[in-house]
C-alpha cells in the first residue's frame, strides 16, 4: 500500500506539471515505474528509490518543494516527500527519485493492513502539492486536491 501511495503520489505530480502549461507539456507520459529500494525506518516511515520512466516531448520540467498526504475517507494515513528533480525536455528517460513516506499521527501499519481491499481504494484521495518550472519561467507553485487514488494508478502505464 505505501508503494502505491509513493506511485501515485508522483503521478500526480506529473499531472501538476501539465497543468502548469499545457501548451508545452502536452503529452507529457509516464511510461513506467518501478521500485528499486525499500528501507524501512521504524514502524513509523520508509525510505524509496523510484525508477521512473518518462516520455517528455515537450519542453524542460523542473519540480521542488513536492509533498503529498494519502487520505482514507478524509482521514491523512500518510504524507510523501519527493526530493526535487528535473525532466529533462524531449527526451524519453529514466529517472532515479527519492522519496520519504511517513504514517501520520495515530495511524499504524495495522491500520494500513486493513485497507488493503480493493473497495476502500475507491474511498482513498490525495492532495499533492510542487513547485514547478518550465525551462528558465518563473516557478508556480501547484496544488491539487482530493485526486482519486484509483484514478491515479489508471493513468500510470
Amino acid at each position: 500500500m505505501k508503494i502505491k501511495s509513493i506511485v501515485l503520489a508522483f503521478a500526480a505530480l506529473l499531472v501538476l506539471a501539465g497543468c502548469a502549461d499545457i501548451k508545452r507539456l502536452k503529452n507529457l507520459e509516464v511510461e513506467s515505474v518501478s521500485l528499486e529500494s525499500f528501507k524501512p525506518r521504524g514502524l513509523r516511515g520508509a525510505t524509496l528509490t523510484l525508477l521512473v520512466e518518462v516520455d517528455n516531448p515537450g519542453a524542460q520540467v523542473s519540480l521542488s518543494e513536492i509533498s503529498a498526504d494519502v487520505e482514507h475517507s478524509g482521514k491523512v494515513l500518510g504524507k510523501v516527500a519527493v526530493d526535487p528533480f528535473t525532466l529533462q525536455g524531449k527526451t524519453n528517460d529514466t529517472y532515479r527519485l527519492e522519496a520519504e513516506l511517513s504514517l501520520a499521527e495515530g495511524v499504524s501499519v495495522l491500520d494500513l493492513g486493513r485497507l488493503l481491499d480493493k473497495s476502500a481504494l475507491d474511498k482513498m484521495t490525495v492532495d499533492v502539492s510542487a513547485d514547478v518550472r518550465i525551462r528558465k519561467g518563473r516557478i508556480r507553485t501547484m496544488k491539487v486536491n482530493d485526486l482519486p487514488l484509483k484514478k491515479l494508478i489508471e493513468s500510470v502505464k
